[in-house]
């Protein structure tokens, strides 16, 4: 027959052995703690050194996006007296980059005769561009630049990457489309018979 005594000591046993069992437990979740404590550090190291080439990568490609802007202008700044006298416009004065310092700037700004022309320059074109530079830019310009005011102000917008829908969107906004020729050069995509629109 068990006494009382008996009863305690077991007990008491059963209770050092949980505590003893709850301490190799503890012991083994601190040993797991510190092993993903150090993984952590390593996963933010990782981390670190992923976001900085990421970093760099994005740098890489906004350069790039620069370069092949100033590609980009540069062919239809190069080729745009060319590309109109086709169309019988002659201009007689043709800027790159005009500016208005801290309010705007404009890709290439040609004039001729009663006329001035204002080309946007992208990469590659789309119906979103076309109508901010219909609705935002344009009618910016001669409020920046008044001596122009008294021309008939007409738009442009070239792209090396137009597409066929986009092209049309933009001609049909009145806008002369300029793209460049599957051997390098420049051409404007609008029909023989196009009327630009006269923005002011």
């Amino acid at each position: 027959m068990e006494t009382r005594l008996d009863r305690i000591e077991k007990a008491i046993e059963d209770l050092l052995l949980g505590i003893s069992e709850l301490k190799e437990s503890q012991m083994r979740t601190d040993a797991q703690i510190m092993e993903l404590k150090d993984s952590q550090k390593k996963t933010d190291a990782q981390m670190r050194r992923t976001d900085a080439k990421l970093d760099r990568i994005g740098r890489q490609l906004a350069d790039l996006g620069l370069v092949q802007g100033e590609v980009a202008e540069e062919l239809f700044y190069r080729n745009l007296p060319a590309l109109f006298r086709k169309r019988k416009v002659k201009f007689r004065e043709v800027r790159r980059n005009v500016k208005k310092k801290g309010a705007g700037e404009y890709d290439i700004v040609a004039v001729d005769g009663g006329r001035v022309l204002v080309v946007e320059v992208k990469n590659k074109l789309n119906k979103r561009m076309v109508d901010q530079f219909i609705e935002k830019r344009l009618p910016r310009f001669k409020e920046l630049f008044p001596e122009y005011s008294r021309l008939r102000l007409e738009g442009g917008i070239g792209a090396l990457v137009v597409r066929d829908d986009v092209g049309r969107y933009a001609e049909k906004a009145g806008l002369y489309v300029l793209t460049q020729t599957d051997e390098g050069g420049a051409t404007l995509l609008n029909r023989d018979d196009f009327k630009p629109r006269a923005f002011s």
